[in-house]
């Protein structure tokens, strides 16, 4: 596997909140969740998106928004129209102005609200995805990645829009599974694109011809007792020139993103095989011991090996 495969085969999305709204301008609805990830689509006509305090960004049909960090997300039929509806989950959502829970209101569908036959038609979702890599991958993303109608990615939104439609059994799981699909269509898609080039990111940076040969080596074999040369040897070019543009494209030093790959490996190791005694755990990540991979851990992650597989 490369290291987006990593990153992506540890997500599991679960109870996702996710609803589809049939709307007719002006409209406005707010997404306040507190869930780490929200993603937007237009699945007909077009929408504004705005994500916290940002600007606000124009979604042509097709287009999905990826948005993360835990803060609002709103999204109308113009930058100046202000929310209708604050989204909190499933049962919980307020007509802004007099407050009454409006989540029965309107519903068609078994997640679908408004009028069958309006002129737009959009998807919102809210979800917690888990696995340490994926949120190194994550926390390396814009907080509003933006994806323009793709092949590869309409086919997914249009299986999860049909889905919003329906009440069959099983209907949360396979809206999980969709919205794993079509988060990882997204984000495929985004790297491909030439807006991810702009993006100081080891995710970019894999495409790069002089940083990616030594990304791909050092989280192939993050047990190896890898140092700057040798990873510039993997790159076939000099230590500064590799130093420098490892810098430039992923944002931070060689041997400062290997230690934050190794501890996210390591995290993810200590919750999903609660067996595994902290020295395997080590070897595995390229300590040599116990004490030095928990004295690394803690400085990384504000807590001991110990702590952290507690709190699973």
């Amino acid at each position: 596997m490369d290291a987006l495969d990593i990153a992506l085969a540890s997500v599991r999305v679960e109870s996702a909140l996710v609803g589809r709204s049939m709307v007719e301008a002006p409209w406005g609805l707010r997404m306040d969740t507190g869930d780490l990830c929200v993603l937007v689509a237009v699945v007909r006509d077009e929408a504004w998106v705005r994500h916290g305090d940002g600007a606000p960004v124009h979604l042509e049909e097709g287009t999905v928004a990826v948005a993360c960090g835990g803060v609002p997300v709103e999204m109308g039929d113009h930058p100046d129209t202000p929310p209708e509806v604050r989204i909190v989950d499933q049962e919980d959502c307020y007509d802004t102005v007099t407050g009454e829970n409006v989540a029965g209101r309107d519903r068609t569908g078994a997640r679908t609200w408004g009028d069958p036959d309006a002129s737009g038609s959009v998807i919102l979702s809210a979800y917690r995805a888990h696995g340490e890599v994926f949120t190194l991958l994550e926390r390396d993303l814009p907080p509003l990645l933006v994806v323009p109608p793709d092949p590869l990615v309409a086919p997914v939104l249009a299986a999860l829009a049909a889905e919003t439609q329906v009440d069959r059994p099983g209907g949360q799981v396979v809206v999980d599974r969709l919205m794993e699909l079509l988060l990882f269509a997204s984000i495929r898609a985004w790297l491909a694109s030439s807006a991810a080039a702009a993006v100081p990111s080891w995710s970019t940076a894999l495409a790069d011809p002089m940083v990616g040969p030594a990304l791909s080596a050092m989280h192939a074999d993050p047990a190896r007792r890898w140092t700057v040369a040798d990873l510039a040897a993997e790159a076939a070019v000099s230590r500064a020139a590799f130093a420098r543009r490892f810098r430039e494209r992923v944002g931070e030093p060689p041997l400062a993103h290997l230690t934050r790959w190794r501890m996210a490996l390591a995290a993810d190791a200590l919750r999903a095989e609660p067996g595994l005694d902290l020295t395997a755990v080590a070897a595995r990540v390229g300590y040599a011991d116990a004490f030095s991979f928990s004295t690394a851990f803690r400085r990384v992650r504000g807590q001991t090996p110990s702590q952290h597989r507690r709190s699973a």
